[in-house]
C-alpha cells in the first residue's frame, strides 16, 4: 500500500459488481475462532453478539473503536494519509480501495509482528481473507496494524521483524509452496505465497522519515494478492500509465529519490525481495533468509 505498491490494483470500472456495502453484507468478514483479549488491550473487537473478529471492514473498525483507543488513532492516520487532498498519496489505487471499502483490517496484540501470537493471528487472517479477496473488489488489500511501542526502532530492525514474520507464516501455511514460484528469495520470480496465493507486500514503519510514503506511527503491513497486478498491467498501455502516474506522485510525496529497487512488474533484474521493505535511504534492504522454508 505504499511506494512498493506501484504494483497495486486495477480500475474499479473494469468490474461489474453490486455496491460494496451490499457485498460486504452478503459476505461479512466473519472471524475464525481465534481467542483474543478485549479491544482495549490491543486487538480486534467483538460484535454485539460476542463473536471474536479476525477481520474487520472499514465500517466495523469505525464502530468498534472509540477515538481514544490506539486502534482508532492508527486507523485515522491511515484515513488521513489516503484521503488528503493537500498531499496526494502516491498509491492512488490504495486510496480507491479505501474509499470503496474494499480493504480488510486486523489489529495485532503487540508491536512486533513476528511475535508468536501475532503470527498465528496473521495466518488466520490470511486464511480468511485470500479466498474471498476477489469478491471484496479490485482494489482490495489486507491491512495489518500493530500497536505503538515506547520507542521507534531502526529500519533494519523492523526489516528483520518483517522477514521473521514471513518465515514463521510459511511454517504455518497449510498448503504446499506453488510449483511455479521459486523458493530461493534471491531468485527472480520469487514472491511470498500463502495458501497457494502469490502476494505482494508493503511495510510502513515509524523509522521511515524521509521515505514518507512508507511512514506510519506504528508498524503497518499491506498485503495484496497478485491477481490485482495481472489485471492492472494487462496491456502495455495500462502498465505505462499506472507506473507514470504513481511514480510522479512518489517524487512529490517523498523527501528522498525513488528507490532503485523498484521496477516494472516482473522486470528482469528486479527482485521482489527488495521491494517489500524499502529502507529509509537508497540502499537495498536484505532478506536474512535464503529460503523461507529452510530451518536456517
Amino acid at each position: 500500500m505504499a511506494t512498493g505498491a506501484i504494483l497495486y490494483s486495477v480500475l474499479a470500472q473494469l468490474f461489474q459488481r453490486p455496491p460494496v456495502r451490499s457485498l460486504l453484507r452478503r459476505l461479512p468478514l466473519k472471524a475464525l475462532q481465534v481467542s483474543r483479549p478485549e479491544a482495549s488491550k490491543g486487538t480486534n473487537s467483538s460484535k454485539a453478539g460476542g463473536e471474536p473478529q479476525s477481520l474487520l471492514s472499514r465500517l466495523e473498525v469505525e464502530e468498534a473503536f472509540k477515538a481514544h483507543t490506539w486502534q482508532r488513532q492508527e486507523f485515522d492516520f491511515l484515513v488521513t494519509l489516503l484521503t488528503s487532498k493537500d498531499r496526494v498519496y502516491p498509491c492512488v489505487y490504495a486510496a480507491k480501495g479505501f474509499k470503496a471499502q474494499e480493504h480488510a483490517y486486523t489489529f495485532l496484540s503487540s508491536p512486533n509482528p513476528s511475535a508468536p501470537s501475532n503470527v498465528k493471528q496473521i495466518a488466520a487472517a490470511l486464511l480468511e481473507y485470500l479466498p474471498r479477496s476477489r469478491q471484496l473488489g479490485p482494489n482490495t488489500s489486507l491491512v495489518i496494524i500493530a500497536p505503538p511501542e515506547a520507542q521507534a526502532l531502526p529500519d533494519t530492525e523492523y526489516n528483520l521483524q518483517f522477514w521473521s514474520l514471513l518465515k514463521a507464516l510459511t511454517a504455518l501455511d497449510p498448503q504446499p509452496w506453488p510449483e511455479n514460484i521459486p523458493q530461493e528469495t534471491e531468485t527472480e520470480g520469487w514472491c511470498f505465497c500463502f495458501a497457494g496465493e502469490p502476494c505482494f507486500m508493503a511495510v510502513l514503519t515509524p523509522a521511515h522519515q524521509s521515505r514518507r510514503s512508507r511512514h506510519a506511527p506504528t508498524v503497518c503491513i499491506a498485503i495484496q494478492p497478485k491477481w490485482i497486478f495481472d489485471i492492472l498491467f494487462s496491456t502495455p498501455q495500462k502498465r505505462e500509465g499506472a507506473l507514470r502516474k504513481v511514480r510522479g506522485l512518489v517524487e512529490d510525496f517523498d523527501d528522498i529519490p525513488l528507490s532503485p529497487d523498484l521496477g516494472n512488474y516482473g522486470e528482469k533484474g528486479k527482485l521482489e525481495t527488495r521491494q517489500y521493505f524499502l529502507l529509509d535511504r537508497n540502499e537495498s534492504s536484505v532478506c536474512p533468509f535464503r529460503n523461507l522454508k529452510s530451518p536456517i
